[in-house]
């Protein structure tokens, strides 16, 4: 009986520790995709072009696959952005 109410803590616990970690990487999320629209226009237009109709967990998504590619592709720039959030 105690090592079953000692695992049922574990597990909410658990799942506190991740519902903080998926809120902190959505506003990161949020947060580099409006530093790139302030800030970097002209290179963000083409990310956002035809997506008006997408809920906000698809935006943030595409807006996680974005970084990622940019921090391979353009890890210099990325540095910038994120100097900038």
């Amino acid at each position: 009986f105690v090592a079953s109410a000692v695992a049922i803590v574990l597990l909410v616990a658990a799942k506190a520790v991740v519902n903080q970690m998926d809120k902190a990487v959505e506003q990161v999320a949020l947060d580099f995709d409006r530093v790139m629209k302030l800030k970097y226009a002209k290179k963000w237009v083409k990310f956002t072009i035809g997506k008006d109709d997408e809920d906000e967990a698809d935006r943030i998504q595409r807006v996680l696959e974005e970084m990622e590619r940019l921090t391979k592709e353009e890890p210099e720039f990325m540095e910038r952005v994120m100097q900038d959030i």
